[in-house]
């Protein structure tokens, strides 16, 4: 009986495992002798497990078969674990305040180890790009004020450590490389919010202000995203106050024991 438990155990670590690793892939989706080499796993075994967790609509097959991606079920799953208790909750109501009063796109950023991953937004008038393209979509700390906006406020060791994890990452994006990341980390933590003036996506700025639990560090971001046309040292001042407002009523009833404020996963 006790070998069937640590087979069953065995078997879900593994599952588990693959879904991280697919989930890492950032949309391109791997391949099965990938997950062989990354899990260790031997073909058969892992071609079964792939096979399982298609039927269930936990991952999906692109690129005529040959790769794996998440499936459409980890949408409904997140999107039921969205509406519990937590961060995406608490700050609903002022996504919409801040939508409705400047008819801009609101977003909602939580740090999910070393990315910010968007767990929610209100759409504006104007529909602008964004680097994460919808809720779920995430960037590595350090791309974009939302990020930013996080990241500049981590204690020294910690910002330091990430950004150094980060730096092959920042290839990904033209205008990006680790001097430049710290020039904005410098920026940010000295005017206290994060912007970008169409830096990432042209004609397209951002403003991001941090959110932090009581006695904890930066744990997410409220932020407004606008054509970058319309960007004054007014608006800045504007929109700063407007997200800051928001943040200092919900902030200091946000506690850093709730495990609901861990993980996007869970907000």
């Amino acid at each position: 009986m006790e070998s069937h438990v640590k087979a069953g155990a065995q078997l879900i670590d593994r599952t588990v495992l693959i879904l991280d690793l697919v989930a890492n892939s950032r949309g391109e989706g791997v391949t099965l002798k990938d997950l062989c080499e990354w899990t260790g796993l031997n073909k058969a075994t892992c071609h079964r497990i792939l096979s399982s967790l298609v039927g269930h609509a936990l991952l999906s097959k692109a690129d005529k078969g040959r790769r794996y991606r998440l499936g459409t079920k980890l949408l409904v799953y997140g999107a039921k674990a969205a509406n519990g208790p937590g961060l995406r909750s608490q700050f609903q109501p002022a996504l919409q305040r801040l939508r409705d009063a400047t008819g801009e796109t609101a977003v909602l950023m939580a740090r999910d180890q070393d990315d910010s991953v968007c767990i929610d937004r209100r759409d504006g008038e104007c529909l602008v790009q964004t680097l994460t393209g919808s809720i779920g979509g995430s960037v590595p700390l350090g791309v974009g004020p939302g990020s930013l906006a996080m990241l500049s406020f981590f204690d020294e060791p910690e910002r330091i450590a990430v950004v150094e994890r980060n730096v092959a990452r920042f290839g990904a994006y033209a205008a990006l490389n680790e001097t430049r990341v710290k020039e904005l980390v410098m920026e940010t933590a000295a005017q206290g919010y994060a912007l970008d003036r169409g830096e990432l996506i042209v004609g397209v700025s951002g403003i991001s202000v941090p959110i932090a639990a009581v006695e904890s560090g930066p744990l997410a971001s409220l932020g407004l995203t606008f054509l970058a046309a319309r960007l004054t040292p007014q608006l800045i001042e504007e929109y700063v106050g407007l997200l800051r407002a928001e943040v200092e009523r919900i902030q200091p009833h946000l506690n850093p024991l709730d495990r609901n404020l861990a993980s996007p996963g869970r907000m």
